[in-house]
């Protein structure tokens, strides 16, 4: 019999959604605006660096390494942290390499919390935090953010929330689903509030680079260095994904112990992943300085601001908040829903027109009669199409 945590322990309904396009024969037919993996290549220099470490030396760069990783990746990303968001950190003790965010989310989780501890979250908010939690029975204190505020978190309304059992507050930011950027004077508040209360601030930073307009603000500018956990990944600015390479950083004691936890989970980090990480950060990151203000930003802005006027042209009675970064919109679709709920608009319109959306459903009690649509998954004619065709749906539907 299996254990009632794992049986209860849902399949994301995105990766769901990525099986299901790498099951399908007709790809080239679906218009996804639904995963949030970015559409663009690595770095040229990148995967150039990473052939020629296989053919030098195809033992090495294919190896087990440290738990931690490799010493050099990490002095590279604690020098990243100092040079471009003043904070310092011990690259020997305070951070761990892991198997992308996800694994970092779950061990900083594991780590941190015991059963019938909670944590406040924004809702909506990144919908696998929710199995993680529930998975190691820490509860879920949820304050609420909406549209017509551009999903900014009220400190008055956390700090209400904040009760007996809470051990740390998690945000996200730029953030999944809603793409908000959290302004200056809200983060240094949370820090604030966190101090005050000696809580645990937990911050995942993984779309910090995926920015618009408007500035990335790190937690520890503001203070709580010894109580402050961050997660983060090179999935996203980097366009590596499927390479599986993430981080946690903290303080000393704290990391002692994920890498413990991690030494049984994955063992190590991967090394080739590694290796690319470590050419896209050397010479103080003048790769990925060209690769995101040359190549990454300019192309995901584009698809935004498309995005943007198809929701005027063809769904002007959608309300949205237009993301200052990450990859997403999450409007308010409440004035088309007058006969099905989000989850039916969405399975509906996927089999009518062949176009993908999320339920907002999934990313909290905040997300319903919400969907989220992801701009990074296809170009700018692509994108009109898209919409064209949800015209055409609701049109047909009298919606």
């Amino acid at each position: 019999m299996l254990d009632v945590a794992v049986q209860h322990l849902p399949v994301s309904p995105v990766r769901k959604l990525s099986e299901m396009l790498e099951r399908c024969a007709e790809k080239h037919k679906i218009i996804s605006f639904g995963g949030g993996a970015p559409s663009l290549a690595p770095p040229k220099e990148v995967l150039d660096f990473l052939c020629d470490e296989f053919k030098k030396e195809p033992h090495a760069a294919s190896s087990y390494g440290s738990t931690r990783g490799m010493p050099r990746v990490r002095e590279l990303i604690a020098e990243l942290l100092k040079r471009e968001e003043r904070v310092t950190i011990d690259p020997e003790k305070e951070i761990c390499l892991t198997e992308g965010g996800t694994e970092a989310l779950f061990i900083a989780f594991r780590t941190l919390f015991k059963p019938g501890d909670q944590i406040v979250l924004s809702d909506p908010t990144y919908l696998a935090y929710y199995p993680q939690l529930n998975f190691l029975n820490v509860g879920i204190t949820h304050v609420p953010a909406y549209v017509q505020e551009d999903f900014q978190i009220d400190l008055d309304m956390l700090n209400e929330s904040i009760g007996e059992k809470n051990k740390a507050v998690l945000l996200l930011s730029p953030d999944n689903p809603t793409g908000r950027l959290l302004e200056k004077e809200i983060v240094k508040g949370v820090v604030e509030l966190c101090e005050d209360k000696r809580l645990w601030l937990i911050t995942d930073d993984i779309y910090k680079d995926m920015l618009y307009e408007g500035k990335f603000y790190n937690s520890r500018v503001f203070g709580g260095y010894d109580y402050t956990v961050t997660c983060c990944s090179f999935s996203k600015s980097a366009s590596m994904p499927g390479f599986r390479l993430g981080y946690v950083y903290g303080p000393a004691q704290f990391i002692d112990k994920v890498t413990a936890i991690k030494s049984y989970i994955s063992l190590c980090p991967s090394r080739p992943a590694q290796l690319c990480v470590e050419k896209y950060l050397e010479k103080k990151g003048k790769v990925k300085k060209k690769y995101l203000s040359k190549i990454v930003v300019p192309t995901y802005k584009k698809r935004r601001d498309k995005m943007t006027d198809m929701f005027e042209k063809y769904l002007p009675k959608a309300e949205i908040s237009v993301p200052k970064g990450a990859f997403y919109f999450f409007p308010d679709m409440s004035r088309y829903f007058k006969k099905m709920d989000e989850e039916t608009f969405s399975n509906k319109l996927f089999e009518d027109k062949k176009v993908v959306v999320i339920p907002g459903k999934y990313f909290g009690e905040q997300g319903k009669d919400h969907l989220r649509f992801t701009f990074v998954s296809e170009p700018e004619d692509r994108i009109e199409e898209g919409f064209h065709r949800m015209n055409q749906f609701i049109e047909e539907n009298d919606l």
